[in-house]
C-alpha cells in the first residue's frame, strides 16, 4: 500500500468532536470486515453496512469515492450506489447507523474550518508533527498526545482510531502488568462488551504496531485473564 508523503486530507466526525480519520494512504477501504493498516473498520453489528462498504482513493490531484454497497453511501443529499465521485472540500459521507463525516481537503481549509485541535497538528504537511515529537527512548513503543506511534524510535506510518488509541493508552499506564478484561473493556468503551469486542480490537491494534502480528512482541493476550502490554518488548519467559 502506498503512502502519501503528505497528510492531505482528514474525516471530521459530525457527531463526536473528538474524533477524525487521517487519511495518509491512496486507498482507504471503510466497512465492517476491511484489515487493511490504514482501512476505517466500522461496528460489526451495524448490518446495513457492508464487509467492503465503500473506498476513498487518491488519484493524483483529488479524492474520489467509491461505493461496493448494498445500500449505497450518503453523499450530501444524495446516494452514491456501485459508482465513483470526485470529493470535494466539505463533503458530507454518511455510513451506516454510526459514520457520519465531513471530508475536508488540509491544504484547502483554513485554520479557522479546522477544529482547534487539528490546527495544532500542523495541518499542512503531516510529516512536520512527526519531527516535532519525538519519543523519550528509542526502544520499544511510544504514543505521542496527537496518536502518532513510534516503534524503537521510527515512526509508524498508521492511524490509530479512538478505540485502538484508547486501548494502548489504558495499558501503557501499567507496563508490564496484567489488566483484567472487564477492567480494559470499561476503560476503550466505558462498560463491558463481548470478549470477541474486545479480541477484534486486540487483532486491529497488533496489525497496527507489531513487526510479526503472528507473534506478537509487545500486546500479549492471557487466557482467561486479561492484557498486558510490555512497550519494550516481551521477555522471553513472558511469552
Amino acid at each position: 500500500m502506498t503512502v502519501l508523503a503528505d497528510l492531505v486530507a482528514v474525516l471530521q466526525s459530525n457527531v463526536r468532536a473528538d474524533e477524525r480519520y487521517r487519511l495518509v494512504a491512496v486507498k482507504v477501504d471503510i466497512g465492517r470486515s476491511v484489515i487493511g493498516p490504514y482501512d476505517i473498520l466500522l461496528p460489526p453489528d451495524d448490518l446495513t453496512v457492508s464487509r467492503n462498504h465503500a473506498s476513498l482513493i487518491y488519484e493524483i490531484d483529488h479524492w474520489v469515492l467509491e461505493d461496493h454497497s448494498r445500500n449505497g453511501t450518503r453523499l450530501n443529499q444524495g446516494v452514491v450506489r456501485r459508482n465513483r465521485v470526485p470529493l470535494r472540500n466539505g463533503d458530507r459521507i454518511r455510513i451506516g447507523q454510526h459514520f457520519d463525516v465531513t471530508f475536508m481537503l488540509v491544504g484547502a481549509t483554513t485554520d479557522s474550518e479546522l477544529p482547534a485541535d487539528e490546527v495544532s497538528l500542523g495541518h499542512i504537511n503531516g510529516s512536520e508533527l512527526f519531527l516535532k515529537e519525538r519519543p523519550p527512548l528509542s526502544i520499544g513503543l511510544w504514543i505521542s498526545p496527537n496518536a502518532a506511534v513510534w516503534r524503537d524510535g521510527k515512526h509508524l506510518p498508521i492511524y490509530l482510531s479512538r478505540t485502538e488509541y484508547r486501548l494502548l493508552k489504558h495499558l501503557l499506564q501499567y507496563p508490564g502488568q496484567v489488566r483484567e478484561y472487564d477492567d480494559v473493556m470499561r476503560a476503550v468503551w466505558g462498560r463491558e462488551r463481548r470478549r470477541d469486542n474486545l479480541h477484534e480490537l486486540v487483532y486491529r491494534v497488533r496489525h497496527k504496531i507489531e513487526p510479526d502480528p503472528s507473534n506478537p512482541r509487545y500486546l500479549i493476550i492471557r487466557n482467561g485473564i486479561g492484557l498486558v502490554l510490555f512497550p519494550q518488548g516481551a521477555p522471553e519467559e513472558a511469552l
